[in-house]
């Protein structure tokens, strides 16, 4: 009888066990996250699970993966290992990574591609995850290419698996580093407007937390007076002016500012207001968003050449933004380009394409 009830207890300890492993092999391998503080340039990485809500980008710990580890900006993520995934074994995925780390974007490609194409019954999260690791080594790809060499035909065909991407997976982390590499593209081929449209989707989304809703909307209205369809920059940005504070707030101002006098069909009114705020802060952020917004109405206003300088403070001297800059060195390019300037323009096309690296 004694040995039947201890046999009784193990066989109990065990199906307890049994049934509690999911729970512990969910992320026996952690997501490694990986983030950059915009004060001081220091890195540090934290383990959990990532994920994106209202809340914020976070990364969950704990047994039960219900603990806030971190909040972080998402501009401000450098890279995400991704730890282990629902129907995918832990050695194929440790694979890819080394191949990536090597750059050999093709067979990165291939690999996620594969996996993607057998996980039809994986949940969500796993399909997400394959699917953008896909496209975007397939990004990476394009970003190695001159632009003589096939590079813009390749680049519009980026541009619309992310598209797909972005209509097949709405929801979850990689929207963000999603929005962020398909608008770049976007950027580099000129369409501006096309941008806009992909961050004002983004900032509808109801996953996202206030401040990354706030700044997905920042970039629509930049990218809508790029594109010079100031009317629809400038109703968003007096709105959002009613609850921004700030540097956003200043940066809103400015973005008010230039749709307006855009608007109005005298855009070198402008100028002196912009000049005007920007004195009266010293954020860089703000300082970045008044030198390229000048540069947009010295383009519209038939200045080139003033606009030229503007984009190149961006540029060499206001240069902390990566994002910022490749916006700069894009339109130096196309100006150069209008110009003839057969020595710049080349030299600019190729600073864009080390600068695509850097993402």
């Amino acid at each position: 009888m004694m040995r039947q009830a201890i046999r009784g207890l193990v066989l109990l300890g065990l199906l307890a066990l049994l049934a509690d492993s999911p729970a512990r092999a969910q992320n026996a391998v952690p997501d490694k996250v990986t983030v950059r503080d915009r004060k001081d340039g220091t890195i540090k990485t934290v383990e959990g699970q990532f994920r994106v809500g209202p809340a914020g980008f976070q990364v969950f710990s704990g047994e039960k993966l219900d603990k806030v580890a971190a909040t972080v900006a998402p501009d401000d993520v450098v890279k995400v290992a991704i730890g282990d995934l629902a129907g995918v074994d832990r050695p194929v995925i440790s694979g890819l990574n080394t191949k990536e780390d090597q750059k050999d974007y093709d067979a990165v490609r291939t690999g996620y591609l594969d996996l993607f194409k057998k996980s039809s019954a994986a949940p969500d999260r796993t399909k997400r995850y394959l699917k953008f690791k896909a496209v975007l080594a397939g990004s990476k790809i394009v970003d190695g290419l001159d632009a003589d060499k096939g590079w813009k035909e390749k680049a519009d065909a980026a541009i619309t698996e992310w598209k797909d991407y972005l209509t097949d997976f709405p929801t979850g982390w990689e929207q963000w580093p999603a929005v962020r590499a398909s608008t770049r593209l976007q950027i580099e081929r000129g369409k501006y407007e096309d941008a806009s449209r992909s961050w004002g989707r983004l900032a509808k989304s109801p996953e996202l937390p206030p401040d990354a809703k706030l700044e997905a909307a920042l970039q629509e209205i930049d990218l809508q007076i790029r594109a010079k369809k100031y009317p629809a920059a400038l109703g968003p940005a007096g709105d959002l002016l009613k609850s921004a504070s700030g540097a956003k707030k200043d940066r809103l101002v400015i973005y008010e500012i230039a749709a307006r006098a855009g608007s109005d069909g005298k855009p070198l009114d402008g100028i002196d207001k912009i000049k005007a705020e920007m004195n009266k802060t010293k954020d860089a952020s703000v300082h970045t968003t008044g030198f390229s917004m000048l540069g947009e109405l010295y383009l519209a206003g038939g200045k080139p050449r003033d606009a030229l300088w503007e984009f190149a403070m961006v540029e060499t001297v206001l240069n902390q933004d990566k994002d910022e800059v490749f916006k700069a060195v894009s339109r130096l390019a196309e100006i150069f380009e209008a110009s003839g300037d057969k020595d710049q323009e080349p030299r600019y096309r190729e600073k864009l394409k080390r600068l695509r690296a850097a993402f």
